[in-house]
């Protein structure tokens, strides 16, 4: 695959860019759902869940679990940004089940100190850091 059928792939959380490169396609958790990515895509913006984006680059296939923000597609080229990003080889898997098992009994209190809404969130972005490692 020549360098000109790939598309710029950047990903950007407010505090550092976690991963730039030229992929062959790649697939994000858009709120209306799954959405692939190929080269000459139309343009595109959507709104991004927690979830996992795959993408394969030089044959091979990469993980990042990603928070919640927007994806823009357009002339070959993809910017994600995002509230959070981590890389599949960068993930603790002890850290993401014990933020889920937290995120999980404040869920469970329903007590009036608990933000249900923040629990909700942290347990969304455990669960897609958990899902990026398998």
């Amino acid at each position: 695959m020549a360098e000109q059928d790939r598309i710029r792939l950047e990903i950007v959380t407010p505090e550092k860019q976690v991963f730039h490169a030229l992929v062959e396609q790649f697939t994000a958790p858009a709120v209306t759902g799954s959405t692939g990515i190929l080269y000459n895509h139309a343009p595109l913006i959507t709104v991004l869940e927690p979830g996992v984006l795959t993408y394969k680059k030089d044959g091979v296939s990469g993980r990042v679990a990603v928070g919640k923000g927007f994806l823009e597609v357009r002339n070959n080229e993809a910017e994600i940004l995002v509230d959070n990003a981590e890389l599949a080889e960068n993930i603790d898997v002890a850290r993401a089940l014990a933020a889920a098992e937290r995120a999980r009994k404040r869920l469970a209190e329903r007590s009036a100190n608990v933000d249900v809404h923040r629990a909700q969130a942290a347990l969304a972005r455990a669960l897609a850091r958990l899902k990026a490692t398998t």
